[in-house]
């Protein structure tokens, strides 16, 4: 999806900014260093995975093997404190912090971070304060 269909799916949620952000490949969408994105995933904030397990009846076996918990086809979200948030704002939205996508892409090394991985150090390096 695209990052107009990212945020149509986001915004049916109606969650409150305060509560979450947007991680990986949709970061990285309103960076504008990825054109696509195969799914929506959000970081929620403890109090916020409390209504929505209730909400979308999450269990244990709606969880992978990263701990994510998928609520539908397209949206998975996993759990954390707020105090450990690692997020920016980008376009009035919370999104994960280009750096902490970074340090993730790098320790895992895998191939297909690679291209991710060169783009994020050039526009880290371009938009340095």
């Amino acid at each position: 999806m695209n990052k107009e269909e990212l945020l149509e799916l986001l915004n049916s949620l109606n969650l409150p900014k305060t509560e979450y952000y947007i991680l990986s490949s949709g970061s990285m969408l309103f960076y504008g260093l990825r054109d696509v994105a195969q799914d929506l995933d959000l970081c929620v904030s403890n109090e916020l995975f409390k209504q929505l397990k209730e909400k979308y009846n999450l269990n244990e076996s709606d969880k992978n093997d990263y701990g994510f918990y998928h609520i539908s086809e397209k949206i998975e979200i996993v759990p954390n404190s707020k105090e450990n948030f690692k997020m920016d704002y980008k376009d009035g939205y919370p999104v994960e912090s280009l750096s902490n996508i970074l340090a993730f892409k790098e320790k895992r090394n895998a191939a297909k971070d690679q291209k991710d991985i060169e783009n994020i150090k050039k526009y880290l390096k371009n938009n340095a304060n």
